[in-house]
């Protein structure tokens, strides 16, 4: 199977059959499926897309003795003549091991997992399954059995496919599945069947749009979806992180389970990682969000600037901001273009929200020389401010008056506060090294700490008004507009050469995009959808996107890891 685009764990992909098929699908109905193949009573089928190769029927809570038992027969079966394993998830994990050697040793085009309808009882053991199976056999169908009001969930945790046969079971009793499931209704509108081809085709649009999440949030229709997902999120985030797309649409937040989305985990932990302060600031202020993005064209946000304004005039630029939000936590001013999400704005703030906030925002604080901190903030943000406070053990002076910020009182309040401290002058080279700043922390965002500098030196030249050329000792680096970048063989150099960081290594000349059979190594670090360095021999070659995380273009055999968008010029 060859990935065309993840969103999460979860993918679009085409099954090299005659004719292809697209993944997500459903056995019976996209492709054909033996049926289960006994180890004691074997049968050579050879007029199906996929034929299971003989196996034992373990129950998942098969105890240990047994389960030994049966493996041992299993390395017995002569696996040529079939192309699907049945893998039996098992409570007692610690068999796994031995059941992944078997599909290494034969190379299992699919990967039939028998006892789904027992594992999503066990939502750790079922997460962990899943886990498993995609990671270790990337390029395999893993294909199961469950009710199409778990195939969301199921698919964003790296199911490819599901077999449909218990389905007509409930068509043969005259039941039928709904939107509301799993209320089954005795008198059903539509073919169960039908149901699942109306779930799949809706699975494959989510997927396309990179509206997945959104999806599998809106079915959560059992306590076994709502506590898996929990699980995934809570122990697991690094997994589904790994396969999330570094995207610039808009992330919409609509239930306490969008707070523990990957992006959400990615957002702070690059702000750990990858944001310093600007140099030479000598004021700290904290803003609240804005329902409006960019938070800069907001009303509430043209108010404050102009109160900074009328303070400091171009003193200004010695101030620094951050803006407290929920879910994210903390956006420093640099990074708001990229601060793309959608979330009711209330004012009202849960306990789990200001603690997120506060703590992050906690860690930032580490990051600033010892200055003066003012927070134009209330309510929950507030909080939140004094959480972080007491945390850091920094001082801060609150300057909202009342429940607004955007009060005059408020305003004039921020505004008299400002004119108290004595700030430095601004000349012409300081004024251009936070234009520099702005564009710089996007690019570090994007690849680390001072990938900014790599392609926007203090030697180099911002060419443009609207979409900025960023070009360095005569060659361009990049673009920049509005928080949207692209990087150029020349610039992926620099990046390279600083870093080492978001790389895939190659060993032929580049004629087209990148496949993953030809990919040597790749920085690990790199996630979907990334601008990635085609590297051979310590040059940068190509810059293209990543179709495939870091970690997967190593594993996988077939499909495109990198579409080349520029080859170098050598």
């Amino acid at each position: 199977m060859e990935v065309i685009k993840h969103d999460g764990p979860g993918r679009l992909g085409v099954i090299r059959l005659e004719p292809p098929v697209q993944t997500p699908a459903l056995a019976g109905v996209d492709f054909t499926l033996s049926p289960f193949n006994s180890f004691f009573y074997p049968k050579d089928y050879k007029e199906y897309d996929f034929n299971l190769a003989p196996a034992i029927p373990l129950s998942y809570y098969t105890p240990d003795e047994i389960i030994k038992k049966a493996v041992k027969r299993l390395w017995e079966v002569d696996y040529s003549k079939f192309n699907a394993f049945y893998f039996p998830a098992l409570k007692r994990t610690k068999h796994y091991e031995e059941l992944f050697k078997i599909i290494e040793e034969n190379d299992f085009d699919a990967i039939y997992i028998g006892n789904s309808k027992s594992m999503i009882k066990d939502y750790r053991g079922f997460v962990f399954t899943m886990r498993e199976l995609r990671e270790k056999f990337p390029n395999a169908v893993l294909i199961t059995d469950l009710e199409p009001f778990f195939y969301p969930l199921a698919v964003y945790l790296g199911i490819d496919a599901f077999d449909i046969r218990s389905l007509k079971i409930y068509s043969y009793e005259g039941l039928g599945f709904t939107q509301f499931s799993p209320i089954i209704w005795d008198e059903p509108k539509e073919d169960p069947v039908e149901y699942a081809k109306k779930i799949i085709r809706l699975i494959r649009i989510a997927i396309h749009e990179g509206k997945l999440r959104y999806l599998v949030e809106n079915f959560l229709p059992t306590s076994m979806n709502a506590g898996i997902l929990r699980i995934a999120d809570r122990e697991n985030i690094e997994y589904l992180e790994k396969y999330t797309p570094v995207d610039d649409k808009t992330v919409v937040f609509i239930s306490d389970y969008s707070m523990t989305r990957p992006e959400v985990y990615r957002w702070a932990k690059r702000v750990r990682e990858r944001f310093e302060p600007p140099k030479d600031i000598e004021l700290l202020l904290i803003l609240p969000c804005s329902a409006k993005k960019p938070y800069s064209r907001s009303r509430s946000h043209t108010l404050y600037r102009s109160a900074v304004k009328e303070a400091l005039g171009e003193k200004m630029h010695r101030v620094h901001e951050l803006i407290v939000t929920s879910p994210y936590g903390v956006v420093p001013r640099e990074w708001e273009w990229i601060a793309k999400y959608d979330i009711v704005v209330t004012g009202h703030w849960s306990e789990r929200e200001v603690r997120l906030a506060g703590e992050l925002l906690a860690d930032v604080l580490e990051k600033y020389p010892d200055i003066p901190i003012i927070a134009h903030v209330e309510g929950g943000y507030r909080e939140a401010v004094k959480l972080a406070m007491e945390l850091s053990g920094r001082d801060v002076i609150f300057t909202a008056k009342g429940n607004s910020t955007t009060s005059r009182e408020s305003l004039a309040n921020l505004t008299k506060t400002l004119k108290e401290f004595d700030v430095r002058d601004v000349d012409k080279e300081y004024r251009r090294y936070r234009f520099y700043e702005n564009i710089r922390k996007i690019f570090d965002f994007y690849f680390g700490l001072n990938a900014g500098y790599a392609v926007l030196p203090e030697r180099a030249q911002v060419v443009g008004s609207k979409m900025l050329r960023l070009i360095v000792d005569n060659q361009q680096t990049g673009t920049f507009q509005e928080g949207v970048i692209s990087v150029t063989p020349w610039g992926m150099q620099r990046i390279y050469d600083e870093l080492h960081s978001y790389w895939v290594e190659i060993d032929f000349d580049v004629r087209g995009d990148i496949f993953a059979a030809g990919v040597g190594s790749a920085d690990e670090k790199i996630r979907p959808n990334d601008w990635v360095g085609v590297v051979r021999d310590g040059k940068v070659v190509a810059v293209g996107r990543a179709v495939l995380s870091g970690e997967e273009m190593v594993k996988a055999k077939r499909g495109v890891a990198v579409k080349v968008k520029k080859k170098a010029k050598h």
